[in-house]
């Protein structure tokens, strides 16, 4: 990525209990990942140098059936590529 170029992303899951095996879903996204969520997530890049952008990741996810539980998440990446 280039200084000044930028990228964003908006989605939405929903994965359903043992929908996958939690092996594979996104451990981020969820409590420790696994199944039995829904929900958000939005990320940013920012290219701040040849090669050296920021990311920023908002995470937002609820339990489907179940006791109520959410989980929000909030990250910031600093990434080079050499």
């Amino acid at each position: 990525m280039v200084a000044g170029a930028w990228r964003g992303v908006v989605g939405y899951r929903y994965l359903e209990n043992d929908a996958v095996m939690d092996e594979f879903t996104d451990s981020d996204f969820h409590y420790f990942g696994g199944t039995n969520a829904k929900g958000y997530y939005i990320i940013g890049d920012l290219g701040v140098a040849s090669r050296v952008w920021l990311r920023l990741r908002y995470l937002s996810a609820n339990e489907i059936d179940g006791a109520r539980f959410g989980v929000d998440t909030l990250q910031f990446d600093v990434n080079t590529r050499f």
